[in-house]
């Protein structure tokens, strides 16, 4: 590929970013209902040939940054080919998730406003109702999904891959089978502890036996009143602050933080870069509990990984990052919830017996979560008829959440234009990560410059590192489940 494509890709590709991100932004918070991701694909047509990312595929170099230039382009024009042929269902997607209402529990909702509903809704009952009336909106939804997941798959073919799913694993997570091999074994290591534990606290806290439970009433249980009291709902800006200045970090702008609850907005939390380094944003739906925090921290981490890039530096190494990467600093800062000293320095909790128990199951069960999407993605690239997949997610989330779960929602997560497929990666990563940042800088590594300083290095690379280079910087072997399983060993007793 010569000099002038090059710099045609950077050009368009960063103008195409820019203006995607930032509609993304308007939709998943509230601020527009309307979408038009087919309107901006469509003025940068030329920048979707197949050709650029054939170009670029076959291409090796001795040179490690012509390596990251490579992958970051590659991956990039894959996902812009992918996404300009599927942005009609994205956006028809995105307008179901935040405008089709239907009525339940005399209100009228949305699939995005029934989330925070079952976020915080105590009475079982209504919870029933509302996963009850939102089936008929979620298979439409699930209809559009199997119908974009088919065109990705045909434009996967039309670049040299069989699947979707094989494309994600060249471009984007390179080892997509080991990751779920990994994590079927960590499903498996900690079924007991899962199974026991859950069991318990679900019959003590909501009278519920495990076998009736659904997910949306694990939700309810790690985000119930007795938590919210201990988790009131935060200030954002200061809690943030508050992480940012306890390792002297200066970002070069301060990150948007949008907490405002309204019509139409994602309750998951999110962060866009949205010019990066100078403007990244965040979106936090606070319902009270340690849902917000968890939520604010790791969008935090994520953040402020773009924020410290050389804003004169090629477009690839600003705006483009390997998504493992990001996803491990999200991990890393919110984590922080389920750290005693941190709890009893920031949010005044002594953490200790069965509350500290209380906490470690929820972030079991948030890792087992996170496993299962790791072998539906496995299926995403293996299975053979696509028709079959929400029920084979089914059994996979079911038997993650050991409680009953929608597989239909799950297809939906994998195909979100800001989801994590691949976050199982960065809790493999979580313990020996951990056990590095307090061994090089303090148990309270979070308070010191240095670890700071370490974060603020990885971060300045921007797009050149990865997520093995961070391990490997680090002095850290490639993580398994095994690691995994004994931290929770540790920590559940």
């Amino acid at each position: 590929m010569n000099g002038d494509t090059v710099r045609f890709i950077r050009s368009e590709g960063e103008g195409l970013l820019r203006e995607l991100r930032r509609e993304l932004w308007l939709n998943l918070t509230g601020r527009k209902t309307g979408i038009r991701t087919k309107g901006i694909y469509g003025s940068r047509r030329d920048l979707l040939e197949p050709e650029f990312f054939l170009s670029l595929s076959g291409s090796g170099s001795s040179d490690e940054e012509e390596r990251a230039r490579n992958r970051l382009l590659s991956s990039f024009l894959a996902g812009a080919f992918l996404g300009g042929e599927s942005s009609d269902i994205t956006d028809r997607m995105l307008a179901l998730e935040s405008g089709a209402e239907f009525r339940a529990c005399g209100k009228s909702l949305t699939l995005r406003s029934a989330k925070a509903e079952l976020l915080s809704e105590p009475k079982r009952d209504k919870r029933q109702e509302i996963e009850e009336r939102a089936g008929g909106t979620l298979s439409a939804l699930n209809t559009l999904c199997l119908r974009k997941l088919g065109i990705l798959n045909e434009c996967s073919e039309a670049l040299g891959f069989g699947s979707y799913g094989a494309l994600l694993d060249a471009t984007s997570c390179p080892g997509i089978t080991r990751i779920a091999d990994e994590a079927k074994r960590f499903l498996t290591d900690t079924d007991y502890i899962a199974r026991d534990m859950l069991g318990w606290f679900f019959t003590n806290k909501m009278e519920l036996g495990l076998k009736d439970a659904s997910i949306y009433d694990m939700t309810r249980l790690f985000n119930s009143a007795e938590l919210r009291g201990y988790f009131p709902k935060p200030d954002p800006a200061a809690l943030a602050k508050t992480v940012v200045e306890g390792m002297s970090l200066a970002p070069t702008r301060e990150i948007t933080i949008d907490s405002e609850k309204r019509e139409g907005k994602e309750v998951e939390g999110f962060s866009l870069p949205l010019d990066p380094p100078f403007e990244s944003a965040l979106s936090l739906y606070p319902a009270g509990g340690v849902h917000d925090y968890e939520s604010l921290l790791g969008c935090l981490g994520q953040a402020l990984s773009f924020g410290y890039t050389d804003p004169g530096d090629h477009f690839e190494f600003v705006f483009l990052r390997d998504e493992s990467l990001t996803d491990i600093f999200s991990a890393l800062f919110g984590s922080l919830v389920y750290e005693p000293r941190w709890l009893r320095k920031y949010v005044k909790i002594d953490a200790e017996g069965d509350f500290l128990n209380f906490l470690h199951l929820r972030r079991l069960m948030t890792a087992r979560l996170d496993a299962g999407r790791a072998v539906c993605l496995a299926e995403l690239s293996e299975c053979g008829d696509p028709g079959e997949l929400p029920e084979i997610f089914s059994d996979i989330m079911s038997g993650a959440a050991k409680c009953g779960a929608d597989g239909r929602s799950c297809l939906a997560e994998l195909l979100s234009p800001v989801g994590a497929p691949f976050r199982f990666k960065a809790v493999l990563a979580g313990p020996v990560l951990r056990h590095f940042m307090t061994e090089s800088f303090d148990e309270e590594w979070w308070r010191t410059k240095e670890a700071g300083n370490f974060m603020r290095d990885a971060w300045s690379r921007g797009g050149r590192g990865t997520a093995e280079s961070l391990l490997t910087t680090a002095g850290l072997k490639e993580p398994d489940s095994k690691t995994l399983v004994r931290n929770f060993e540790g920590a559940l007793r």
